[in-house]
């Protein structure tokens, strides 16, 4: 797969200076493609998503949107967009948000029409609320409700390696990787009727042997392969482990891109933040390109502080074939969430 590059001025979302817009046209895959995991914070993020979603032939999105946001981005996107109950986090100064307030909102997305709820349980969020272990007491009592009102659930359970290399060296506090599973394997059983979804291939693309494990012992689990530039790093690493991967687990995989759109992302890069991550994450599974990523990723210097900031990870395509990419891209994300 050829590129032309240094067209564009570089940023972070854009180090090899890529003509999005032709870049996109000339991706192999033709047929609609669902986005299962983005953020979508506001009508005009909504919006600029679309927009840049058109050139990549993303035609639905599944989106974490605060509820007050909901009403606004329904009436312009239709079915376009489809909502998983979240938390206000921009108010997460309110011990409240995560408790009583956030009891109250999930019926109120269930009635605007939302068919998952996530339960963002990443090492980090302790500290912001001691609820943020999957399994506390306040969220036991969010996931009856849930249950009840007939959701789907997502999960965000842990980190890169890198993280936990780093970030999270205090195991006393943040738990090692693998304590992260532990109310996870739990829960999935507790609730073995319930279809999850755990975000970023179950927080372990880089250990696909035993993500196949815990997806044999739980036929309710399913993983998505957002977040980006985790993504790209990781899973170009397996080459064919990644497609076999794939393939066994077909119907079981959905793609997503973990986009943030915002007022704030999107003026990080203007249309190249977004771009970037459907480019990437097209480019890793229809095309057998060869190269460096073209976004910035700080997990690199932060294990060699020898490498300089604007370092990017190799990125190396595996070229499904149609029918894989057909389920992949988008009749597994039907089958499971619709």
């Amino acid at each position: 797969m050829q590129l032309t590059t240094n067209i564009r001025p570089l940023n972070d979302a854009n180090r090899l200076g890529l003509d999005y817009r032709h870049e996109a046209a000339m991706l192999p895959w033709t047929s609609p493609i669902i986005d299962a995991h983005i953020h979508i914070w506001g009508l005009q993020a909504a919006r600029d998503y679309f927009r840049i979603a058109d050139w990549f032939g993303i035609t639905e999105a599944w989106s974490q949107t605060p509820l007050q946001e909901v009403p606004a981005i329904k009436a312009a996107f239709g079915d376009r967009v489809h909502f998983v109950a979240v938390p206000d986090y921009s108010k997460r100064d309110d011990p409240a948000t995560f408790t009583t307030k956030w009891f109250d909102s999930i019926e109120q997305f269930a009635d605007l029409g939302a068919k998952m709820i996530k339960f963002w349980s990443a090492p980090r969020g302790r500290d912001i609320h001691p609820s943020m272990t999957l399994d506390s007491p306040e969220r036991q009592h969010a996931m009856k409700i849930a249950h009840g009102a007939g959701m789907m659930f997502m999960v965000h359970i842990a980190d890169p390696d890198t993280w936990f290399a780093t970030h999270y060296k205090d195991s006393n506090k943040y738990g090692t990787k693998d304590s992260q599973y532990l109310a996870l394997e739990r829960l999935l059983d507790q609730y073995g009727d319930v279809k999850w979804l755990a975000a970023h291939m179950c927080g372990m693309p880089e250990n696909l042997d035993r993500l196949q494990q815990m997806l044999d012992r739980h036929p309710n689990l399913y993983v998505d392969t957002s977040a980006t530039k985790w993504m790209v790093r990781e899973l170009s690493k397996h080459g064919d482990r990644l497609t076999d991967f794939i393939r066994h687990n077909t119907g079981r995989v959905l793609w997503g891109t973990d986009i943030v759109a915002s007022d704030g992302h999107y003026k990080m890069a203007g249309d190249d933040q977004y771009a970037s991550r459907f480019w990437a994450m097209r480019t890793l599974f229809e095309t057998d390109y060869d190269g460096l990523s073209p976004i910035v990723d700080p997990d690199l210097s932060m294990i060699d502080p020898s490498l300089p900031r604007e370092s990017v990870a190799m990125l190396k395509g595996i070229k499904l074939d149609p029918t894989t990419l057909q389920s992949l891209y988008y009749d597994t994300t039907k089958a499971v969430l619709q």
